[in-house]
């Protein structure tokens, strides 16, 4: 992958909102590839209530978060944040796999 932005985003999940969480995250992609991004992996970790994923944007992804947050979807899937307990988002450089 040659260029662009990757965000390695981890996330808490309350532990009896698996299925709500997913429902509504399953929405969030679909507007985030409207956006441009691409969706590189999804982790489900029940037994720690861990949520990882990684999504990648090939331009400006500060101009691209600004219109993703702001289009009127995403904003109705603010509930998201009914589902989770804690999160971290980090900015990472794939490695090439030999």
């Amino acid at each position: 992958m040659d260029g662009g932005t990757t965000l390695l985003r981890r996330y808490t999940i309350k532990g009896d909102e698996w299925d709500a969480y997913l429902d509504v995250w399953r929405r969030i992609v679909a507007v985030r590839k409207r956006h441009g991004f691409d969706v590189l992996f999804a982790l489900v970790d029940r037994e720690a209530n861990m949520f990882t994923w990684a999504v990648h944007h090939p331009g400006d992804i500060d101009a691209a978060m600004k219109a993703y947050y702001a289009d009127p979807e995403r904003i109705e899937l603010e509930i998201v944040e009914r589902y989770v307990t804690d999160y971290t988002i980090a900015t990472v450089t794939p490695e090439p796999i030999p």
